[in-house]
């Protein structure tokens, strides 16, 4: 096939610390098991991915995929500040335009990769990428523990 450009929008959320100075990648998967190559987000001379801000990054020349449907996104751990709070990401091959959305509302740790499908939005028992949601759940339990001060009392989530 003939390759292709891709439009990424990146929301950074407005979080405290919520932009990075990290090198962002993406792979886009889409049907048949395609996918495109490694892709790294970036603009020349621009401070990307700064809090609250919206970013464009046009990706050119990647193998077409007739339909999008995961995104895979990931971040090393390069400079001070790399943490990252992503609100969401829009794809759209430069040729076409129709646009897909891929909520994320949350923390990208580095290193890690996430895959997160068009729309993101299902049932647990529905998801596809199980075991990553309870990865991110195990997290969140080691995080915060619940207890009860007061005898009878009301439970209270404590942050670690």
């Amino acid at each position: 096939m003939d390759p292709v450009d891709y439009v990424f929008q990146v929301r950074t959320g407005d979080r405290k610390f919520a932009g990075t100075d990290a090198n962002v990648k993406v792979i886009l998967h889409g049907d048949g098991g395609r996918s495109t190559e490694k892709m790294r987000l970036r603009n020349t001379f621009k401070d990307d991915f700064e809090q609250g801000h919206l970013d464009t990054f046009v990706v050119k020349k990647q193998f077409k995929l007739r339909k999008i449907e995961k995104l895979e996104l990931w971040r090393d751990n390069f400079g001070l500040g790399s943490d990252w709070y992503v609100d969401y990401v829009k794809v759209r091959r430069k040729d076409l335009e129709h646009e897909v959305v891929f909520p994320i509302f949350r923390w990208i740790p580095g290193k890690k990769h996430f895959r997160f499908r068009v729309n993101d939005t299902m049932l647990p028992q529905q998801d596809p990428e199980a075991e990553q949601r309870w990865e991110e759940l195990k997290g969140k339990r080691e995080r915060y523990i619940v207890a009860q001060k007061i005898p009878n009392g009301p439970a209270q989530a404590l942050g670690l």
